[in-house]
């Protein structure tokens, strides 16, 4: 069984593993080889427990876990938008789901988790960016009726890549379609 809960700073290990193997997984052929064989899961918890370390449970920043057992199987950080421009005041900075936990609606209630903070933070539209070349994820994000909105370059890992914003106009249908368009094996 999945349990879908705000992140302690014991779960930073946890984070550090999904987030070291799905970047690894989801950018291979997309970011330089050299850039993923560095991220390592030592200092990715070193990072992960500072930021759960400073966070706050009154403030709208947010991390949020999927757990089964002991294990985190997944996450998701959420905020205020992080850009004066975007149109959403809700931002999905990261979500992910070990390969192995995918296809059981992980995703989709970390969706829904986000929708419903959102809301209970007065913040009532919600947007994402996405690397242009990560198929499956926008996949997922246009399943969820996700609107593409804008195109940006950036750079990760020293690397310049195009990137393509999803938004929300109203928190509340992704709220409403992360719940309700859970099919067993598709999401």
């Amino acid at each position: 069984m999945i349990h879908i809960r705000i992140a302690e700073c014991a779960d930073a290990p946890g984070i550090a593993r999904v987030h070291a193997a799905t970047w690894k997984e989801a950018y291979k052929g997309i970011l330089d080889d050299a850039y993923l064989g560095s991220l390592s899961q030592k200092r990715l918890a070193t990072r992960w427990r500072a930021t759960l370390g400073h966070r706050k449970e009154d403030l709208d920043e947010q991390v949020f876990v999927a757990v089964q057992g002991k294990d985190v199987v997944g996450f998701l950080t959420l905020g205020a938008s992080r850009e004066a421009f975007a149109p959403w005041e809700s931002e999905i900075g990261m979500i992910y789901v070990l390969k192995e936990n995918r296809g059981a609606g992980i995703g989709r209630v970390l969706m829904k988790a986000a929708a419903d903070h959102s809301i209970r933070r007065g913040m009532f539209s919600c947007g994402l960016w996405v690397l242009r070349d990560n198929g499956g994820g926008r996949d997922f994000y246009e399943a969820l009726k996700g609107e593409t909105t804008g195109r940006k370059t950036d750079s990760v890992g020293g690397q310049l890549v195009q990137l393509v914003a999803y938004w929300w106009r109203d928190v509340a249908t992704l709220a409403d379609r992360s719940a309700t368009a859970f099919q067993p094996g598709r999401n």
